[in-house]
């Protein structure tokens, strides 16, 4: 059996766990960092659209969110008040 395998015939059982956890190590970071930028983006729109700044979107503001998330987007909130 294990010699039809070819490549994986002495490794299977290793190769096949170290793909497991590194699949739902990548799950896990990609939930975080997806769900960092949809914040960000979030709160972006709640920030201007309650008028607490009025932000513009443009290509760097996007950047910064997309990049950074909610950190990102308070940056860009302070330095928008302050300037």
């Amino acid at each position: 059996m294990l010699e039809s395998l070819g490549a994986l015939g002495g490794y299977g059982i290793t190769s096949i766990i170290i793909i497991v956890i590194a699949f739902f190590f990548f799950v896990h970071a990609v939930k975080k960092v997806v769900g960092n930028i949809i914040g960000g983006g979030i709160l972006f729109y709640l920030l201007n659209t309650l008028g607490i700044t009025h932000m513009t979107w443009d290509f760097t503001n996007g950047i910064i969110v997309a990049l950074f998330g909610v950190p990102g987007t308070i940056f860009l909130a302070i330095m928008d008040i302050i300037m």
